[in-house]
């Protein structure tokens, strides 16, 4: 990941399964179990995780499970989440 490319324009609702971070070979497919969270958000860094270079909300939540697809992420990217509720 380079310089920062503005991610969330481009994401999609992605898919529950499987739980993690999974490359598809176009992209970065995130799913993150969490029964009480009220948002969840995916935080990206550069490429020495120290700065964060943008924030994505997670759009879907699917039988517990918060979820995004977010196209040209590359399997080496640094990210974290921050989870909102109780």
């Amino acid at each position: 990941m380079s310089s920062p490319a503005n991610y969330s324009t481009r994401i999609s609702e992605g898919t529950p399964n499987p739980l993690g971070a999974t490359w598809n070979g176009n992209g970065v497919n995130f799913a993150l179990f969490s029964a009480h969270a009220t948002k969840v958000e995916l935080c990206l860094f550069d490429e020495i995780g120290e700065n964060e270079i943008e924030r994505i909300e997670l759009p879907e939540y699917t039988d517990e499970v918060w979820h995004v697809f977010v196209p040209g992420l590359k399997p080496s990217a640094i990210y974290g989440y921050r989870v909102h509720g109780p």
